[in-house]
């Protein structure tokens, strides 16, 4: 194992938020970055969302969660 940098299998993200004036309370949401031969490895992933309950007003919420992950994540 000479000089081999770690090699990144799969990363978790979890973001909260204010609940919507509707349902009210705390919103969480969890994505998963995961690969079947690692992140590194496969360089990228695919995302897997969970969540109870999660409100956006448009498209451009989740991509702005997704633009953060990808500035976080090793560059294909």
């Amino acid at each position: 194992m000479e000089n081999e940098n770690p090699k990144l299998e799969k990363a978790t993200f979890e973001f909260s938020q204010e609940g919507n004036c509707v349902d009210g309370g705390m919103e969480e949401l969890t994505i998963r970055c995961e690969s079947s031969l690692g992140v590194d490895n496969d360089e990228g992933c695919f995302y897997v969302l969970e969540t109870e309950r999660w409100s956006i007003d448009s498209a451009k919420d989740l991509q702005k969660l997704f633009d953060r992950i990808s500035s976080i994540l090793p560059k294909k």
